[in-house]
This record gives C-alpha cells, sequence and structure tokens, in this order.
C-alpha cells in the first residue's frame, strides 16, 4: 500500500519513466487529442454505446485511454528489467497452482499458451465497447496489440492478433481443425 491514488502510483512509477506521454486516466470533461468514440453494431446498424457514469470510472480496470505506441514503450520495458526483476516475471509468466494442487495457465493476470511450439502470454480486457489484446510471443521478441472500438460480439481482437502474428511469423498459424 502506498497511500496514493492508483492512477498517481502509476503515472510516477511507468508512465513517465517509460515516456508513455499518451496514457491518460479516463476523463469525460478533458479533450484528449485523437481519442475514438465507441460503438456497437446493433441490427446492422452503427449505434453509440449505452452511455456510463464518470462515477463507475474509478477503478484501475478499464479506465485508461492509451495508444499503440505507448503500448510498443510499456511491451519494450517488458523485455527488460526497467520496471519488474526477472525473478518477477518468471512468476508473472508461469501457471498458478490451484487449491487442488493442479496448474492453471494463467499468471497474474496473464493467459499462457503456445502456438506451434512458441510460447505465447497474453492479455485482454473490455470495458464496453473497446476490447482489447496484448499478444506477447516471448521468445520471438514479437506482440501484436489491438485495440478497437467496437463493442459486442462484433470485435475479436484476439482472433485480429492471431491472424496478424501469422503472418509475420508463418510458423505461428493455428492448425487446421480436422
Amino acid at each position: 500500500m502506498t497511500g496514493k491514488f492508483w492512477f498517481d502510483f502509476l503515472q510516477e512509477r511507468i508512465f513517465k519513466p517509460l515516456g508513455m506521454t499518451s496514457t491518460k486516466l479516463i476523463s469525460e470533461k478533458d479533450i484528449i487529442t485523437n481519442r475514438v468514440s465507441g460503438y456497437r453494431l446493433v441490427d446492422g446498424q452503427w449505434k453509440n454505446p449505452q452511455w456510463m457514469a464518470p462515477s463507475l470510472n474509478t477503478t484501475a480496470d478499464g479506465t485508461l485511454y492509451t495508444n499503440v505506441l505507448d503500448m510498443a514503450k510499456w511491451d519494450a520495458a517488458l523485455y527488460t528489467e526497467k520496471l519488474v526483476k526477472k525473478s518477477s516475471f518468471d512468476q508473472m509468466w508461469s501457471p498458478v497452482k490451484l487449491n487442488s494442487g493442479k496448474p492453471y495457465p494463467e499468471g497474474f493476470g496473464w493467459t499462457l499458451s503456445e502456438v506451434n511450439w512458441h510460447r505465447l502470454v497474453w492479455k485482454d480486457g473490455a470495458n464496453d465497447p473497446f476490447t482489447t489484446v496484448m499478444s506477447r510471443y516471448v521468445e520471438d521478441h514479437f506482440t501484436v496489440v489491438v485495440l478497437t472500438n467496437l463493442g459486442g460480439d462484433g470485435s475479436v481482437p484476439k482472433r485480429i492478433a492471431d491472424e496478424v502474428a501469422a503472418i509475420y511469423i508463418p510458423a505461428l498459424r493455428a492448425p487446421k481443425a480436422r
């Protein structure tokens, strides 16, 4: 516990040191340059999402604005010990053990998997109507970030990330189902 507001802590410890100048706390009143609006597809027509009261945007989940350039800075830092020690990464990207003793393929919020023997750690998120995924092929030093502004069933950022990864590294193409 730092006694600081969570965003102030992140700003001091992560965003400023990494030069993540576009990552901001969500705000209904501030003008954010190049901010996008979110949409939903309803009966084949684009619609604005339902309004969300600003009082609901006060916790750390889903209350940040960012962009791909800042996500690239975040990704680059995850290959160093600039923010966290290697031992913490090892723990963060190792399967957790359930109370039953069985391993579960998730570590500190990251889903752990592999695609054709390429280790993949990924994290997705959604705050209607925005959806995201960050897929990191750690040993390949290759990351795909997908940020969408389409909510509901119309948005498939993980599938987009998988397809983009397979374009750049063909071995990442998932085998076709039989």
